[in-house]
């Protein structure tokens, strides 16, 4: 027996050891991975310096370096550069000595609709400093395009493409789907354009979301279409015939694009690379001084030394309660901005918004949090690429809201589902639910059964109540009438331009603009911006995973679309009251 204990206790310490050195090493590999892809090296400008943007990864409301997607294998992490940084590497590289130019390789492109026409007024305002903008393609698409028209030249690959088509928006519908499995949805909503749950309710699109569809894709598309005109010297009405007969398609020759003078040169990169050594002055390709736009902006300093501060509060994503560590969580948000209230180094408050929307009970505690800080000190409100529904809710209390042309906005309406699988479980898989309980409405709301009229009835006055709440909300804000409200709401989405004119934005710009509005409103000269939320260090956010289990192998795309599903089931399960804008938008 001694024998054995002896080889147990044995066993059991080499195990313990071994479980110890096998997790030294794992921290040791993680942290030094983590320090490699934390360490900044020192960006050193040179003078004759040549400012190169390439936007091939998305880009985002502000420069981050994100965690979870990290594969443990290859010990990758994702990264995304920000707006706020390409604005601030756009207005530095304008008064920097060191810097000659800009060239824009737009060749791969990821960049929203708002976002890009901040981006594009950004390098407007660079060109002013009267310093060379180049863009080049192998090939364009509509959005690089439109971003590559602020250039003094345009060069594309001699096989590549403009895609300029026009846009289009596609919507898939699943009623046919949910009737093979016998699953009703169960849908309540206020608002005849509140078309986000359309798909589970029709097989076709409905008048009054192609109506709205049709009206948002239009007023953008020629808004796109009147500031190409301009950069190229052309009259709109004859770049609209060009592109409504097909002349720029991905099949379409560069030959033909320079024919039409939407290019100014056919070019090989190695060409292309010549025509830089000529406008900088070098005779070799070596020489020349390439500096990445998200490395630039590290080298741009901020005014630390101004005491007064403008808040410039990020809202970006999805609108949830809770206390989540992605998207608007009610939580968060509320504890960040009573903290900005009771900051006196505080002057002004720009709130950014770059939301569809979501829960609507979550939407009004960020409001109420916002509206008491609007109070004590003005609250400007910035509107991204979203700003629609609860993105719209949230953006109520403030003194002035400014919006991007392109942004899509309003979608004043509310909406819950609650799907009920009882005969297709039943049907197709021989599952049956009992429940056993003290009243009429218990379990209410369930999945495993239709809702009964008295339910239905209390899910309707739910809705109806928090549409009213809504419009009353923009009504008080807007200083409008509630039926004059009523009849922008309806759950119908605007243009920022649009918005504009309904008075339901003051009027156009985008974050700078906001920026600027909060320190005249504040009556400052000198201070400095504070980005917030503040935003978590490598070594937190790895910390965070371990204690919430969410280190994986690989974040495929496949698990998010799983994860992401498994998300809006269990929202419907709750049958919430939701405040989201009907489609997500992008330009190719």
């Amino acid at each position: 027996m001694k024998s054995f204990f002896k080889i147990f206790f044995a066993a059991l310490l080499a195990f313990v050891i071994g479980s110890l050195l096998c997790m030294f090493i794992f921290f040791g590999m993680v942290g030094a991975m983590l320090s490699f892809t934390n360490t900044e090296q020192t960006v050193v400008v040179k003078p004759n310096s040549i400012l190169r943007i390439m936007l091939d990864k998305p880009v985002e409301e502000r420069s981050s370096n994100d965690l979870s997607g990290m594969n443990i294998f290859n010990m990758s992490t994702s990264s995304t550069v920000g707006l706020n940084d390409l604005v601030k590497a756009l207005n530095g590289a304008s008064a920097d000595p060191n810097i000659k130019m800009i060239y824009m390789d737009l060749s791969s492109f990821s960049v929203g609709t708002a976002h890009l026409e901040e981006l594009r007024n950004a390098v407007l305002k660079f060109k002013e400093s009267g310093k060379p903008v180049i863009a080049y393609g192998d090939n364009l698409s509509t959005g690089a395009y439109y971003l590559a028209t602020v250039a003094d030249k345009i060069y594309l690959n001699p096989f590549g493409a403009l895609r300029l088509q026009g846009m289009g928006g596609e919507v898939m519908y699943m009623k046919s789907m949910f009737d093979k499995l016998q699953v009703d949805m169960q849908v309540i909503r206020h608002g005849k354009y509140k078309s986000a749950v359309e798909p589970y309710m029709l097989n076709k699109m409905s008048d009054e979301n192609r109506e709205q569809l049709l009206s948002y894709v239009n007023d953008i598309w020629s808004h796109l279409l009147g500031r190409i005109a301009e950069a190229r010297g052309m009259e709109v009405q004859q770049l609209r015939a060009l592109v409504d007969r097909g002349a720029f398609t991905v099949m379409s020759s560069a030959d033909d694009v320079l024919k039409h003078k939407m290019v100014d040169g056919l070019m090989y990169k190695d060409e292309l690379l010549d025509e830089l050594m000529k406008l900088t002055g070098e005779t070799k390709e070596k020489d020349l001084k390439m500096v990445e736009i998200a490395d630039y902006s590290k080298t741009v300093k901020s005014n630390f030394k101004a005491k007064d501060k403008i808040a410039v509060v990020y809202a970006d994503g999805e609108i949830t309660m809770g206390k989540g560590t992605s998207g608007i969580t009610a939580w968060n948000f509320a504890n960040e901005l009573r903290s900005i209230r009771s900051d006196s180094t505080v002057k002004a408050v720009v709130f950014r918004v770059n939301s569809p929307g979501g829960s609507a009970q979550a939407s009004e505690i960020i409001a109420r949090e916002l509206a008491l800080i609007n109070e004590v000190k003005p609250v400007v409100v910035s509107m991204g690429n979203y700003a629609a529904s609860g993105g719209y809710w949230i953006s109520m209390p403030s003194r002035l809201v400014i919006a991007n042309p392109t942004t899509l906005t309003g979608s004043i309406g509310v909406f819950g589902v609650l799907p009920n699988v009882e005969k297709g479980m039943k049907n197709y898989l021989g599952i049956t639910v009992e429940t056993a309980k003290t009243g009429a409405t218990a379990d209410f709301p369930s999945v495993y059964r239709p809702l009964t009229e008295q339910e239905r009835r209390i899910f309707t006055a739910g809705i109806e109540d928090i549409y009213d709440k809504f419009v009353a909300n923009v009504a008080k804000s807007r200083q409008m009438d509630t039926k004059e409200v009523d009849a922008l709401a309806q759950g119908r989405v605007w243009t920022g331009a649009q918005a504009v004119e309904r008075h339901l934005v003051d009027q156009l710009g985008g974050l700078s603009d906001a920026i600027d509005a909060a320190a005249m409103l504040a009556g400052l000269e000198d201070y400095r911006v504070r980005e917030l939320p503040v935003q978590k260090d490598v070594y937190t956010q790895l910390m965070e995973m371990f204690a919430n289990g969410m280190i994986g192998v690989k974040g495929g795309t496949f698990l998010q679309t799983c994860l992401k599903l498994e998300q809006q089931v269990e929202e419907m399960k709750q049958a919430r009251v939701l405040a989201r804008m009907p489609f997500d938008v992008e330009i190719y």
